[in-house]
């Protein structure tokens, strides 16, 4: 595996339950991955961690399999938290398809 640290249902899926926007939600990822890239390098975090807003409401899908990829899961949810409170989203663990070799 070559290091990394994989982690079971390392896919979440968060929806912000109130009103907000895509620009937000694309504000608050971008500041986690630039965190993000502080603690583990540019490199690091472009080939352990995938993330996408929604182009369909207030959502996002982040991969965080890997401890890179766990770091920003648990840096966006922190910034959820403090934009719109614990109640104010939700956090669904994805499975993970099979990959075939």
């Amino acid at each position: 595996m070559g290091g990394k640290i994989m982690t079971a249902n390392g896919v979440y899926r968060f929806t912000v339950l109130g009103p907000s926007s895509q620009g937000l939600l694309n504000a608050l990822l971008k500041l986690a991955l630039a965190e993000t890239e502080v603690v583990f390098g540019k490199a690091k975090v472009k080939l352990e961690t995938s993330c996408e807003v929604s182009a369909k409401g207030p959502a996002c899908v982040i991969e965080g399999g890997t401890e890179c990829g766990e770091h920003l899961a648990k840096l966006f949810t922190g910034f959820l938290i403090k934009k719109f409170g614990e109640q104010g989203f939700r956090v669904e663990r994805l499975r993970r398809p099979a990959r075939s070799a």
